[in-house]
């Protein structure tokens, strides 16, 4: 990050930072965007499709981490964006708690999401805390270039929201009409990263132009020691094959942000080593394995 950049995230609670993703990895992650979504074209000439019309609404059954896609996986917990989230919240010792893809066409309303509201009631039981060890920070990465044409995010810096009372998570348009107008928003090229705080306000803009539309994972972390925080239950996921794929592909880095034991952890013993390696035979345990001292 830039100093500017770190300004910016220290002060107004977000910031965009662009080529975090390596192009190589971007292009892979496009490419098995494509077979995901239609294009804007094919979105609006085959608006009845069955294929299309499941994504025309802002809340459609979104795809999930662990994809099908290991290139889609590979970008949810890439070693840039892990660096990232440590650099951002100011500790190594962070957990993955979010990750999923979102479509935006031409026409796709976007409900109440157009209110100025935060996401600290749905990604915490308590409320934000600002103090180094209690942050959560939220990524958008950008597969597709995104302009404000194409209904880019508009956030409000945390310089402006100060006073407003933490419990008041959503804001009218007849009572903040100036923040509405606020000209912040989160355009930026494809491989780019969003990063925001849960407490900064922010909406969503319907796009009405044809020919738009904008693609984007949606990664969140936060510090391991914050239970309160939370949003998917990786566990829950133990027993589709997109998990049993993505753990025997993955690194000891990318496992830990979600929640296996790191390497000499208390919890490995010869049996929990051996049961594990049984359950991914494709596993490389030399890490584990290594730092295990009976």
């Amino acid at each position: 990050m830039t100093s500017q950049q770190k300004q910016r995230w220290d002060q107004d609670g977000w910031c965009v930072i662009e080529g975090v993703i390596p192009p190589a990895d971007l292009a892979g992650a496009q490419s098995a965007m494509e077979r995901l979504f239609p294009t804007a074209e094919e979105m609006e000439q085959g608006a009845d499709d069955v294929h299309n019309i499941r994504w025309k609404t802002w809340d459609a059954q979104w795809p999930e981490f662990p994809f099908v896609s290991t290139r889609l996986n590979n970008l949810v917990v890439h070693s840039a964006v892990i660096s990232a989230a440590e650099e951002l919240l100011g500790t190594p010792d962070i957990a993955l708690y979010m990750g999923l893809m979102t479509a935006k066409y031409s026409g796709q309303g976007s409900g109440y999401n157009q209110l100025l509201h935060t996401d600290y009631p749905n990604h915490m039981i308590v409320v934000p805390r600002r103090e180094v060890g209690y942050q959560q920070v939220e990524f958008f990465i950008y597969l597709t270039d995104v302009t404000v044409e194409d209904g880019a995010t508009r956030l409000v810096s945390r310089t402006k929201t100060a006073d407003i009372p933490v419990e008041r998570h959503t804001l009218s348009y007849v009572d903040y009409a100036e923040l509405y107008d606020d000209p912040g928003h989160a355009a930026a090229p494809a491989g780019s990263i969003v990063a925001y705080r849960p407490d900064v306000y922010h909406r969503s803009v319907d796009v009405t132009d044809p020919g738009h539309r904008r693609v984007m994972l949606h990664v969140s972390f936060k510090p391991r020691e914050a239970e309160w925080g939370g949003y998917q239950a990786w566990s829950f996921k133990g027993l589709k094959p997109e998990w049993s794929k993505f753990a025997q592909q993955a690194t000891v880095r990318q496992l830990t942000v979600l929640g296996v034991p790191e390497p000499g952890h208390p919890y490995w013993t010869e049996e929990t080593l051996s049961g594990v390696q049984a359950r991914y035979p494709g596993l490389d345990m030399s890490a584990w394995r290594s730092a295990f001292a009976p």
